[in-house]
Parts: C-alpha cells; sequence; structure tokens
C-alpha cells in the first residue's frame, strides 16, 4: 500500500472513532439558575461533578450512575440528554 492510502485509512478510522466516542457521551445541561453538584461513579471511581447555571457538560462514556441534586439517582449508558430542571433530572 501506499503511504497516500495509509493516511487516508488512519484519518477516517480516527474521524469514526471520535465520532463512536462523542456519540456514546451523555451531556448533561443545567437548566436551572444555580450550579448543581452531581455524583457520578462511572468504571467504579465516584466523583463529584459542578455544573454551572446554563452550563452543559459531557460525561459517562462508558456508562455510569449518577445521583442527581434532589436524591434521584440513574443508570446512563452513554447518549443520553439530561437536563436538571428544579434539581430534579428529565432523560432524554
Amino acid at each position: 500500500m501506499s503511504s497516500k492510502i495509509i493516511k487516508t485509512v488512519l484519518i477516517v478510522g480516527s474521524a469514526i472513532m471520535v465520532t463512536a466516542f462523542a456519540a456514546s457521551a451523555a451531556s448533561i445541561e443545567n437548566k436551572d439558575s444555580s450550579a448543581h453538584t452531581l455524583s457520578v461513579t462511572e468504571g467504579g471511581v465516584k466523583n463529584e461533578i459542578i455544573i454551572g447555571a446554563n452550563e452543559i457538560v459531557t460525561i459517562c462514556q462508558s456508562g455510569c450512575f449518577i445521583t442527581m441534586p434532589n436524591g434521584d439517582r440513574a443508570a446512563l449508558s452513554g447518549g443520553e440528554s439530561v437536563q436538571i430542571v428544579d434539581g430534579a433530572a428529565i432523560i432524554n
């Protein structure tokens, strides 16, 4: 194979992997006027994530469990769109 074909294959492969990675992550949008802290457990590791007012963050590339500000819990597999409204989660 020529080096031009190899470069093209690598570029296309990388683009597909990046697209697949982004598509599998969950996005969380805080529609409230104040920041909220979520507990996120992914791969057995628990982290606290602060989401500012009207901010959108991307989490859970490989699935996770989240605890919302109001205490609700949810399992995300990735790809979900979550909105925080009045401290509660709306998962789409």
